[in-house]
Order: structure tokens, then sequence, then C-alpha cells
């Protein structure tokens, strides 16, 4: 049991890594056009859930948690400020 548990661990961690890299592919070749920075915002908030998913597999449910509860904090912060600052125009 416990060797299959190991085995979706090493699952989930693959996974979340390749939606990581596939993300991150597509936030570097984004093309530049009105409100860009909303579209990086969502990309970075799919490797934010990936990281999410990679925490909880590794066992660090403190970070894990701490981290949910940060990151769509941290995204709003950005979006708001961009929309304050007239840089999606």
């Amino acid at each position: 049991m416990e060797q299959f548990i190991e085995i979706v661990k090493d699952v989930l961690v693959f996974i979340a890594s390749f939606g990581i890299l596939l993300a991150s592919y597509r936030l570097w070749v984004e093309k530049d056009r009105k409100n860009i920075i909303y579209a990086r915002i969502h990309i970075l908030g799919v490797i934010d859930c990936a990281c999410f998913l990679i925490f909880l597999a590794l066992g660090e449910t403190l970070l894990a948690f701490v981290y949910l509860i940060l990151a769509p904090f941290l995204a709003h912060a950005i979006a708001h400020a961009a929309y304050n600052d007239n840089l999606s125009e």
C-alpha cells in the first residue's frame, strides 16, 4: 500500500511539473497585445495550482495551504495595480 502511495505522489509531481513547464512556455511565447498582463496573470495561476499540488504530494501541507491562500491575493494585487496604472492599454 505504501508503494502505491509513493507511485501516486510521483505521478502527481510529474503531472504538476509538466503543467509548470507548459505554462512557462506559454508565458514566454505570448505576444504583446492589449490586456496581455491579465493573460499572463492567468498563466501564472496555472503554475500556482501546480505548485500547490507538488507541495501536497511532498507532504508539506502547511506550506501548501499558505501558498494557496497567498497566491490569489498576490495575483489580485498585481492585476489591480496594473489596472490603476493603465498598464493594460
